[in-house]
C-alpha cells in the first residue's frame, strides 16, 4: 500500500456466505487500482492467505483476535464447521472485534497525520471508505468516530433483501394462524406474499428466535452509510434493487456477480480462477474433472446443500431414495458428521448397498467440493441447492436451472425468486429440518435432466446466464455500477488526503 491510490476497508461477518464474496470483491476493486485491507480473525486469514499471496493485487488481510464467545469452541471463527446455535453466537458476537479495529484504524490514521507534511507515493494512506456487511453494523459505528464514511456490501439479494426488510419491521406472519395461510409482505413496491410454511421454523415465531432483534437493528443500521453495494445485477434483480433505492433513498451499486470472468467462457476452463473460492476442497480437481469429462452434456445433477448445514439420516435417506430412483448421473457432496468438530467416517446415513448399486453413475464427495468448477461443466444440468446467494448467483451465471430446499435465513426468499418470478427452478422441501419427499426428489431431477416438460425451465436458466455475462460487461450494467462506486471512493480518497496539489490529483 505504498502508493498514492485511494484505501477502502471490508469488514465481513464470519460466515462462509460473507467471507468469499467479501474476498472477490476485494480482487475487484484492487483489480481496479483500489488498495483494500480484509479485515477478519486469525483463523480465517490463515485460511484466505493462499488466494491473496499468489494474487498481484493490492490486497492486506488484517488479523483481528476475536474474544472468547460464549458457547463457541476455542479456535472456531468461522460457520462453516459448527451446529446452528454456534452459527448464531457468532454472528451475534462479531462485534467484539470493534474494539482491536478502532484500535488499527488508529494506526492508520494516526501513521498518515504524521507523515502528511512530507507527503510522498509511500505515504501511509488514510481510509478513503469502510464496507461493511449487514451483520457488521458495528463497523459502521467504528467508522463514525472516526469521521469515515461508511457503505454496505450486500452478499446477499435484493429482493430477499427487502422482503426480510419488511418482515423484520412488520413482522406480519403474526396476522395468520395457520402454517398454510397467505399473508401479504407490507411495505413492498411489488406485491409477494407468503405461507408461514415457506418461511424456515425459526422465523416463523420471531418472539422464539434468538437473533430476530440482532438481525433487525443490523440490517436497519446497514442502510444508514452513503451506499448499497449488493452482489447481484439489474436485470435478475430490478424488483429488490428499485426497492431498496426508493426505500433508503441512497446510491444503491448492483455490481455482481461477482465471479471470475472464466466462468462466462464457453470454450476454456480457467481452472485454477474458477477453484480458488472458499476452502481447499476434499477432492482432487483432477478426479473431480475426470469424472465429470466421463458423463454426457447435462447429464449430471449435483447436489450441494451449503457450508452451513448437516443432513441428519433422515434427510440422507430421503435423498438417497430420490437420486437412486430417478436413474441419472449424480454427484453428491455431504458435509461430513462430526464429534467434537472432527470428521467421524463417511457413508454415514446412506442406506445399506447405496453406494454399490448407484457406483457406476454416483460420485459421493464427503467435505468440501470445488462447487464453482462443478457448475461450470458442461456435464452439469441441474443443481440441488440450499439456495444460498453465493450458489444461486453461481447456477444462473452457468446456465444450470436449481432444485430448491432453502433451509433458513434469505434463502426461501432467493427460491421463491428463482421458481416463481425467474422461472428457473423447482422447489422440493423448505427447511433445515425439512425431510424431502423422495418421490418429489425423483421428479425434479428426471425432469431437469431428462423430461421434455424441463425445457422451458432449462432455457430460462441459459437466458439468465446471458444476461449475467451481458451485465459484467463493458456495457454492462453491473460494469458501469463498479465504475461508478470507483470514481465515487477516488472523489473521498482526494478529500480525504487533502493535498490537491500532488502531482495526478
Amino acid at each position: 500500500m505504498g502508493e498514492n491510490k485511494a484505501h477502502v476497508v471490508a469488514v465481513p461477518s464470519l460466515g462462509q456466505g460473507h467471507l468469499i464474496p467479501f474476498l472477490e470483491l476485494a480482487k475487484l476493486l484492487a483489480s481496479q487500482g483500489l488498495a483494500v485491507s480484509y479485515v477478519t480473525t486469525p483463523g480465517n486469514v490463515n485460511r484466505l492467505n493462499p488466494q491473496v499471496e499468489c494474487l498481484n493485487l493490492d490486497i492486506r488481510l488484517v488479523s483481528l483476535p476475536l474474544p472468547p464467545i460464549e458457547g463457541v469452541p476455542p479456535g472456531i471463527e468461522s460457520t462453516d464447521s459448527v451446529p446452528v446455535n454456534v452459527i448464531h453466537a457468532l454472528f451475534a458476537s462479531s462485534h467484539k472485534l470493534a474494539g482491536a479495529f478502532e484500535e488499527w484504524l488508529d494506526q492508520q490514521m494516526s501513521s498518515h497525520k504524521e507523515e502528511a507534511q512530507n507527503f510522498s507515493p509511500s505515504t501511509p494512506l488514510p481510509v478513503s471508505c469502510i464496507i461493511g456487511d449487514m451483520c457488521t453494523g458495528w463497523a459502521q459505528r467504528s467508522g463514525a468516530k472516526f469521521g469515515i464514511p461508511t457503505v454496505v456490501f450486500y452478499t446477499t439479494g435484493a429482493f430477499s433483501m427487502s422482503v426480510m426488510h419488511s418482515i423484520f419491521n412488520h413482522v406480519p406472519q403474526k396476522s395468520v394462524e395457520g402454517d398454510d395461510d397467505f399473508f401479504e409482505v407490507p411495505k413492498l413496491s411489488f406485491p409477494f406474499k407468503l405461507r408461514k410454511s415457506e418461511m424456515s421454523v425459526a422465523w416463523r415465531d420471531p418472539d422464539s428466535h434468538p437473533l430476530w432483534g440482532f438481525f433487525r437493528e443490523e440490517l436497519n443500521q446497514s442502510m444508514e452509510g452513503r451506499g448499497i453495494l449488493i452482489n447481484t445485477f439489474y436485470e435478475l434483480d430490478y424488483l429488490g434493487i428499485d426497492h431498496i433505492a426508493n426505500l433508503t433513498g441512497k446510491p444503491v451499486w448492483s455490481i455482481g456477480p461477482i465471479l471470475p470472468l472464466a466462468v462466462f467462457d464457453e470454450k476454456v476452463i480457467d481452472r485454477e480462477n474458477i477453484s480458488s473460492r472458499g476452502k481447499a476442497a476434499d477432492i482432487s480437481e483432477d478426479d473431480c474433472l475426470r469424472w465429470l469429462d466421463s458423463r454426457r452434456p447435462q447429464s449430471v445433477v449435483f447436489v450441494c446443500l451449503g457450508s452451513h448445514f448437516f443432513q441428519n439420516d433422515t434427510q440422507i435417506r430421503a435423498l438417497a431414495a430420490g437420486l437412486e430412483a430417478s436413474g441419472q448421473d449424480f454427484m453428491w457432496v455431504i458435509k461430513c458428521p462430526t464429534a467434537d468438530h472432527k470428521p467421524i467416517g463417511t457413508g454415514v446415513g446412506l442406506p445399506e448397498g447405496f453406494g454399490e448399486r448407484t457406483r457406476e453413475r454416483g460420485l459421493i464427495i464427503w467435505g468440501w467440493a470445488p462447487q464453482l468448477l462443478i457448475l461450470s461443466h458442461p456435464s452439469v444440468g441441474a443443481f440441488l441447492s440450499h439456495c444460498g446467494w453465493n450458489s444461486t448467483l453461481e447456477s444462473v451465471s452457468a446456465g444450470v436451472p436449481m432444485i430448491t430446499w432453502p433451509m433458513m435465513g434469505d434463502q426461501s426468499y432467493n427460491s421463491k425468486l428463482l421458481v416463481e418470478r425467474l422461472g428457473m427452478a423447482i422447489s422440493i422441501c423448505v427447511d433445515v429440518d425439512g425431510v424431502p419427499d423422495a418421490e418429489e426428489v425423483r421428479r425434479a431431477v428426471t425432469m431437469l435432466l431428462a423430461k421434455e416438460e424441463g425445457k422451458a425451465i432449462r432455457k430460462k436458466a441459459q437466458e439468465l446466464r446471458k444476461l449475467a455475462k451481458m451485465s459484467v460487461g463493458k456495457e454492462g450494467s453491473s460494469y458501469k455500477n463498479l465504475q461508478g462506486f470507483i470514481d465515487g471512493v477516488q472523489q473521498l480518497h482526494k478529500s480525504r488526503v487533502g493535498l490537491p496539489e500532488f502531482e495526478g490529483y
